[in-house]
C-alpha cells in the first residue's frame, strides 16, 4: 500500500500548491525550511529551526494549514516532504510543482537561506502581490557587521538576502534584542522607505536540546569523552570554527593553565566542526591533540553526545567575539552548568545564576577567570521557556492565535 500512500501524498501535495481563492479558502503557514531539507549540518541554527518547525507541527492551528516549503539554488520554493515518523525534512520532489501563494496565506522564513531566498525573490514578489504576507527571522547580521569573519560568498549572499528583506518583508522577527537594535540601524543607515516591522518583543530560543528531535549517537571517542569528563575537571567549548568563536583565547588561556598549574588545571573539551579561515587555528588543535590527553576536539558530534558533554562538564566556556543569541549558553543552563562568557551586550541580555563574564582575553587573565568560575557552585537548572513557548511566540508575531490548552497534545513525530 507504499505505493497508495505515495499517490494520495503527491495528490494532495498538488492540491496544496495551488493559490486556493474565495471566503473558505484556508490560512496556510508556509514555513521555508530550505537548508535543512537539504542537509542538516547540525549546527545552532539547525537545532532552532528543526525545534521550532516540530514544535508547530504538534500545535493545533485551527483554521491555518501548516505547511514546510523549501527551494534550491536552481528551482523555486515547492512543499518539502515530512516524514511524521523520524520528524526528518527533505526537498519537494523535483518534479513537483512550484508553490502558488495568495490571500491568507503567509511565509515565514525560518530557516537561514540567504542565497535560496535572494535567487527567487521574483516569486516572493507574486506571492506579495496577490495577497500574501511575508514574514523573515533575523539570527544576526554579522556578515555585514564583520565581513573580515567569512567567505566572500557569505557576505555577498548575505548582502542580497537582507536587501529582499528590506524591500518584500512585511516583518522581520529577531532572536534578541541586540539583533532588534542592529537591524533598525542598518535601514536607517540605508536611508530607504521603511515599510517593513520589527517585530517587538523578540523572540527567545530554548536550551532544551532533547526537544529538538535529536540527531542520535556517541560512538567510541564520544564515550571516551565523557568518560574522561566524568573523571576529570573539564572545560567545554561548543561552536563551529571560524574566526569569531574565540577558539584561540581559550586554547591560550589553557595552555598557560596548564603550564602553571600541571595536572591541577582542568582539561579541555571543544565540540565544533571545521569552518572557514582557520586552517592555522586548526593545524594548532590537531597537534595539540596529539601531543596528550588534556585537549579533545570532537569535529562531529550528535545533538544526543553534545547534550550527554554538557551533563558533565564541569564549565561551559563561551568566548565568541559576535552572536545574535548565545545557544550554547541556554542549552548550558538548561542542564545546570556554570558558563563562563565574553561580556557581550547581547549575552547580557541572558544573564542569571550561573552565567558570568569576562572581558581580559589575556592568557593569564582568562585562566584565572577559568579557575575562580570552576570554584562556584553549580546553578539550579534554569526552568527557562521551552520550545513551545518560543513558537508559541512566533505565532503571535504572525498574529495566528493558538489555544495554548491545545499544545502539547500531540507528540513531536508521530
Amino acid at each position: 500500500m507504499k505505493w497508495l500512500a505515495g499517490l494520495l501524498e503527491r495528490f494532495v501535495s498538488t492540491a496544496m500548491g495551488r493559490s486556493a481563492t474565495g471566503p473558505f479558502a484556508p490560512r496556510r503557514l508556509l514555513v521555508d525550511v530550505s537548508t535543512i531539507a537539504q542537509h542538516d549540518a547540525g549546527t545552532g541554527i539547525q537545532r532552532v529551526v528543526r525545534a521550532i518547525w516540530l514544535h508547530l507541527h504538534r500545535m493545533d492551528l485551527g483554521d491555518v494549514m501548516l505547511l514546510p516549503i523549501a527551494a534550491t539554488a536552481r528551482r523555486g520554493y515547492g512543499i518539502a516532504r515530512f516524514d511524521r515518523e523520524t520528524g526528518r525534512l527533505s526537498l519537494p520532489e523535483t518534479d513537483a510543482p512550484l508553490l502558488q501563494a495568495g490571500a491568507g496565506d503567509m511565509f515565514l522564513g525560518l530557516d537561514l537561506a540567504a542565497h535560496r531566498l535572494s535567487r527567487h525573490e521574483r516569486q516572493i514578489a507574486r506571492w506579495r502581490r496577490r495577497g500574501a504576507t511575508i514574514h523573515i527571522l533575523v539570527y544576526d547580521l554579522l556578515p555585514l557587521q564583520r565581513p573580515e569573519w567569512f567567505p566572500e560568498s557569505t557576505g555577498r549572499n548575505f548582502r542580497k538576502w537582507i536587501n529582499v528583506l528590506a524591500r518584500r518583508a512585511d516583518s522581520a522577527i529577531c532572536i534578541s534584542r541586540q539583533v532588534a537594535a542592529d537591524l533598525d540601524d542598518w535601514l536607517a543607515a540605508m536611508k530607504a522607505p521603511r515599510r517593513m516591522a520589527i517585530v517587538r518583543p523578540v523572540i527567545s530560543l530554548s536550551g532544551a536540546v532533547e526537544a529538538t528531535n535529536p540527531t542520535q549517537g556517541i560512538g567510541e571517542r564520544g564515550h571516551d569523552a565523557i568518560r574522561r569528563a566524568r573523571k576529570r575537571q573539564t572545560v567545554l567549548m561548543v561552536g563551529t570554527v571560524e574566526p569569531r568563536k574565540g577558539h584561540d583565547c581559550v586554547l591560550d588561556a589553557m595552555a598557560h593553565l596548564w603550564r602553571v598549574a600541571g595536572e591541577d588545571a582542568p582539561d579541555l573539551l571543544l565540540v565544533g566542526r571545521p569552518g572557514w579561515r582557520t586552517e592555522t587555528l586548526q593545524a594548532r588543535m590537531r597537534s595539540l591533540e596529539a601531543e596528550g590527553a588534556r585537549f579533545t576536539w570532537l569535529e562531529q558530534a550528535s545533538d544526543e553526545l553534545l547534550n550527554a558533554l554538557y551533563a558533565c562538564a564541569a564549565l561551559v566556556v563561551m568566548p565568541s567575539r559576535g552572536e545574535g543569541f548565545g545557544l550554547p549558553i541556554v542549552e548550558a543552563l538548561w542542564q545546570g552548568r556554570k558558563v563562563l562568557a565574553r561580556d557581550l551586550p547581547v549575552f547580557r541580555e541572558l544573564a542569571r545564576p550561573g552565567l558570568f563574564y569576562f572581558d581580559d582575553e589575556a592568557p593569564d587573565a582568562l585562566g584565572a577567570h577559568i579557575l575562580n568560575v570552576l570554584r562556584e557552585p553549580d546553578p539550579a537548572p534554569w526552568a527557562m521557556d521551552g520550545w513551545d513557548d518560543s513558537a508559541m511566540a512566533l505565532l503571535r508575531a504572525l498574529g495566528v492565535t493558538v489555544d495554548p490548552d491545545a499544545v502539547g497534545d500531540r507528540p513531536l513525530v508521530s
